[in-house]
This record gives structure tokens, sequence and C-alpha cells, in this order.
């Protein structure tokens, strides 16, 4: 019995010591803060301020305790209250303006201040600080604004003594594999195009008797996790069937109404998806069922099992909205986050968040498109470090095979020569504990716009270069030699503003890349990065035709000796006054415009008009505009009132 105690304690005398991370997550200017969930005392764990920041911001973009470059704010900060062991990393969450400058200061007892250089970004982001030794005590640090402003959100310590609060807290990670969901699982219902930061909220009557109203979410970066809301949750349940194809799925908001589950009672006029307290109805049948189906990009097809017209849960980005459409890709598919519990710290464990690399562009000039991304490896109670490999290899590559028991950043590369899909499994493994990631890239070809026009519905497309034919509010439409469509504008999420604020006609724009609809005919992109302008613009000609249908819509084209009726039509074509050119005739025009379609009607939005004087004797004015006279025919004619009229005010038809 002595001998194996002896063993015991010569092991547990040589074991490296535990160490973790503990984060600190700033909520007011004067740097209280909290760990996870949970706000410190400020008596015994936090910080003391030692100058308070200008204010708090929590909006869209940048978050944290706001420090500006004027004097009463520069080199705010605090001190730790509690003293910290064998620090050996320090990682400053932060944002800036678009021109933010300075540094972020801090020192660890009584060691040297270390002085780190800040660089631009205007969404938060980590400057991880690894120091060459460990050092102990307590942690000054002093945000040095040079320039605008800088945001301070949250400050982590890896120290002998620190935690791991990824560990502790239960997360909403993307599903990406359907045999993952389980009965009970609380899931969150979110969008799967990239850029929108919304997720399905609960039902509201008082908002919507017909679908359920969108509201605000927050994803991380890869789009991998989203952010806890109470409104927002709801419990699913498995059915399954014979087989495995026969699985369904129920939805119920328990949270709020408890007996209450998710259903399609929609007829061909109404997308109706809304809460019932049964799962069968005799007008629906089982409209309280959903067959689904998931991505590896996590996007689901979500059919409703009932009889309803229109069956398929999508997400409306021009209403913001959740409702049911009776085409599988009339709208936004919706993605799915399953709440993940937290592993605790009781046992060894290691986590780390699926990689998404999302898009990336494969220009045809190119022979290959390679990239990498650092992630973040969190572990805790490892006894040796962590052991990395990829189970494929062929695309994805890694920076290093091991990692610090303790966790660590570690980057992953890939380089592809096609376009296509691309998944693979990072292992990490480590004293009996095995962790596998989802790695997943997605590589778009450079098309035309004529291919471009042919793509499925939310496709995602990546055209370069296009010229922009017209800039309308928020219509711009391009065009390349193959075709031409229409980019329909939406906002910036890094900058707050439109993508084609600034544009004019003959801008080239390049690495142009969004998702592909086609809008009751019309060809459209929404785009989901910013594009490049080149500095020297383009001269833009319409092309002539002498007749328009369908196939030209989006175009830019020029029709000589048309004649304008009173009805405003040429031809069976409506001709639309869209962009206030305020001239309108029957006199003989030139008339440059762009073909639309509009409630299903092809229509002519005119750019430029000009009269065609061809048998005009004397001309007064080259382009006769309201009260202008010229000669026709030996006769004095009057522009005027936006019709033509002679000498005594009769109407010239």
């Amino acid at each position: 019995m002595r001998k194996i105690l002896g063993i015991v304690a010569f092991v547990a005398m040589t074991m490296p010591l535990m160490a973790g991370i503990t984060t600190y997550t700033f909520t007011s200017a004067d740097w209280k803060s909290k760990q996870g969930s949970v706000i410190v005392d400020g008596k015994t764990d936090g910080w003391v301020s030692n100058k308070a920041g200008l204010q708090y911001d929590k909006p869209q973009y940048q978050t944290g305790v706001k420090v500006t470059s004027k004097e009463a704010y520069t080199d705010a900060g605090a001190t730790s209250i509690k003293s910290f062991t064998n620090v050996r990393r320090v990682t400053f969450n932060y944002a800036t303006t678009t021109s933010g400058a300075g540094s972020f200061r801090f020192q660890i007892g009584a060691n040297a201040i270390i002085d780190t250089t800040v660089t631009i970004s205007t969404t938060n982001t980590d400057l991880v600080v690894d120091l060459p030794e460990e050092q102990s005590g307590q942690i000054t640090f002093w945000v040095h604004c040079t320039t605008n402003s800088i945001w301070l959100a949250s400050v982590s310590i890896r120290s002998e003594d620190g935690e791991s609060p990824v560990f502790t807290q239960a997360t909403y990670q993307l599903v990406t594999d359907i045999h993952s969901l389980c009965d009970s699982d609380q899931v969150i219902f979110g969008v799967a195009d990239g850029t929108t930061n919304r997720m399905m909220g609960y039902y509201d009557e008082m908002v919507s008797q017909n679908n359920i109203h969108a509201i605000k979410a927050v994803y991380d970066k890869d789009r991998t996790i989203i952010r806890e809301s109470d409104d927002a949750i709801y419990t699913l349940w498995k059915e399954i069937g014979e087989n495995v194809n026969d699985t369904v799925y129920v939805f119920q908001d328990e949270l709020r109404y408890e007996q209450a589950y998710l259903v399609a009672s929609g007829g061909r006029t109404k997308n109706k998806l809304t809460l019932w307290d049964d799962v069968v109805s005799p007008a629906y049948g089982n409209y309280g069922f959903w067959r689904m189906t998931i991505g590896q990009d996590g996007a689901a097809v979500i059919e409703n099992a009932g009889t309803s017209t229109r069956k398929y849960l999508q997400y409306n980005a021009k209403d913001q909205l959740f409702g049911c459409y009776e085409n599988a890709d009339s709208q936004t598919k919706v993605c799915l986050y399953r709440r993940v519990e937290a592993k605790g710290t009781d046992n060894p464990a290691i986590v780390a968040n699926m990689v998404n690399f999302g898009n990336v562009q494969l220009a045809r000039s190119s022979a290959m498109v390679e990239g990498s991304k650092t992630m973040e490896v969190n572990a805790v109670k490892l006894t040796e470090d962590i052991i990395c490999s990829l189970k494929h290899g062929d695309v994805f590559s890694l920076q290093t095979t091991s990692l610090d028991r303790d966790g660590d950043l570690m980057t992953i590369s890939y380089q592809a020569t096609k376009s296509g899909k691309y998944i693979d499994t990072l292992v990490l493994s480590s004293t009996g504990v095995t962790e596998e990631v989802t790695v997943m890239l997605t590589v778009v070809g450079e098309i035309s716009i004529a291919e471009a026009v042919q793509c499925a519905e939310y496709e995602f497309v990546y055209l370069n270069p296009v010229v922009v034919t017209k800039k309308y509010d928020t219509y711009v439409f391009i065009r390349d030699e193959t075709g031409s469509m229409l980019i329909y504008d939406t906002t910036n999420p890094d900058t707050g503003k439109p993508y084609a604020q600034g544009l004019e006609q003959g801008h080239v724009l390049s690495n142009v890349q969004g998702h592909f609809k086609n809008y009751f005919g019309v060809p459209e992109m929404t785009p989901t990065t910013a594009w490049t302008v080149d500095a020297q613009k383009k001269s833009v000609t319409p092309e002539t035709v002498t007749e328009v249908d369908s196939a030209d819509v989006c175009h830019y084209v020029r029709i000589e000796n048309a004649v304008v009726g009173e009805n405003f039509r040429w031809g069976d074509i409506l001709v639309v006054d869209k962009f206030n050119t305020g001239i309108r005739c029957a006199t003989p025009l030139t008339l440059d415009a762009i073909v639309m379609i509009d409630h299903d009607e092809l229509q002519l939005w005119i750019v430029k008009q000009e009269y065609m004087p061809t048998d005009i004797d004397e001309v007064s004015a080259t382009k006769p505009m309201y009260g202008s006279k010229f000669i026709h025919k030996g006769q004095l004619f009057i522009r005027n009132n936006n019709r033509l009229t002679n000498a005594v005010g009769q109407r010239i038809k």
C-alpha cells in the first residue's frame, strides 16, 4: 500500500501545472466587466478604473469602451484586482474607426511596460501578445489613442490560475450534419446567406398573423456561432418512421407558449407560418411536422409535411420576416443553430469551433486560390500538448502539428485549383481526449453575366470586371461583353452605408460578389462584399436596337425614330420616366433607356431623350425645352406644358 501511495505522490509532483484563460468583457466606460454572463464584483475580482473611457458602445459595428484621441480620454485604462500567476499571453479584443490609431500598453506586476500597435479594424478583432517569459502580478493597461477612436471590448489573460470561459458557457453552433440533431435540442433559426444579421423571433399575433418576425442576431465572423436570445429559441423533437428517410421534426415554442408548435397553414395567397396547439389539422393535415435536409454549408431546406400550398420555411429579405413559400428557392434559405452544452472544467477537454472560410474567388486568370485563417483552440486540464492533424489534407494544411496544452492559436491554410465545395476534418487530441472540427471552403469561379443569369436562386456569383450603365437609388445596372443585369444595392455591414454609394455611369467594378436572384423576370444580384472601383471611367454607349423583348431586361439600349404616344407607350411597351427626364411627346425621338420588367410588364426606363429634327427648316434650340420655339415644315411650334402646340395654342397630335 505504501509503495502505491508513493508512486501516486511522485506522479502528482511531476505532473505539469494546469492553466487556462480568463476573459473579462467590459460593460461600462469605467471598466466594469463580466466573465461569461456573470458580472464580477469589483472587489475581489475585476478592474479598478484609473481613467474612464468616453462611453460604452454596443452598436452594429464597433463594441466596447470607446477611447478617443482627446486628451481627456486617451490613456484610459484600469488595474486588475486579482494578481495573476505565470501569465503567458494577453489578448485585446478591439475595434477602430476607419482611421483610428494608437496602441495598447500594459504592465504585469513590476515588469517592464509592453507597448503594442493597433491596426485599423472597423469590426472587433483580436490583438494577441505572447510573452517571451512568464510574468506574475496585477495587470494594468492603458488605451493610448492617437487618432480618432479605439474601442476595447475585452481582455483575455492566459495564466496558471485562469479558466476557460468557452468551456463554461453553452453555445449555439451551426448544424451542418442533420444526424447531430437530437430530441429536445434547443435550436435557433438563422439566415443562410452569410450577410444578414437576423434570426427568427417568436410568433406575435400583434405583429403579424401570416408570418414570424425577424429580430436582430449576432453571429461570429464565420457565422458558425450565433448569440443566444430568449426570443428566438425553439425546442426540436424528432419523429422517426420506418426508415431514416421518414424522419420528420417538430418545433415547439415551449419557452413562451408551452404547448405551441410551429405550423404551416397557408393557401396560395398567404405565407402563413404560425403557432398552434396541435400538430395535425383537419384543414392542413400534418402541418406541425417538417421534413428537413441540411447542406454541408448549413443551408437547410425545411418542408412542411402538411397539405399547405406554401410549405417551405424561408427568410424574406425584402420584408425581413420568416414565412412559408410555394417554391423552395423563392426566398433565402434558413439554417439551424443548436445548443451545445458547456464541457465544464471538471474533466480534460479540448474545444475548437468549426472553421468556415466561406466563399473565396478563383479568377479566370489564376491557376490557384489560396489563403489562411487563424483559429483559437481552447483546452483545460490537459497534461500533454495537443496533437493536430487533418483527415484528408489535400486542400487544407496546418502550420503546426502541436499546440500548447492550455490551448493556443493555430493557422489553417488552403490551396485550391478549381471551383467547388471542400470539406475536411481537423483532429485535435491529447491525453485520451479527442475533438474533431469541420473545416469548410467554397471556391467560386469567376463567371460572365451571361453565365450568372442562368444560375439557381441565391447561388453565389463572382463577376469581374463589369461596367455601370446606370445608377439610380438602390438600382445599379451593369454589363460586360456577354450581357446585362441589375445589382440591387444593400447596406455594407462593415461601413453601415450602401455598397454603391458614389457610383456613377461608366465606373468599372472588379471583384463583384453576391447572391443571384431572378426577381419576377429581372436578373439581379444582392452584393455581399464591397467591390473595387477603378479610378478610370469607361465611356458607356447604349446598344442600338429596333425592338426589345424580355431577353433584353437590364440592357441599356438606344431606339431611334421612336414615337411615344399620349399613353406613354412605344408600340406596346410602356415608357416610364423613372429617372425624371421630364420629356415626353409624340415627335420622333432618340430614346436611351434601360429595359425593365415591373409587375410582369415590359417597360423602358428612359435615361435620355433627344429630338430628331430631320425635316426641320430652322431650329431655335438644339433640344427644345418648355417655352422654346422652332420651325417645322414652315410652321412655328412652341414646346409648352409637356406637349407641342402651334403658335395659336392648338395641340399638335
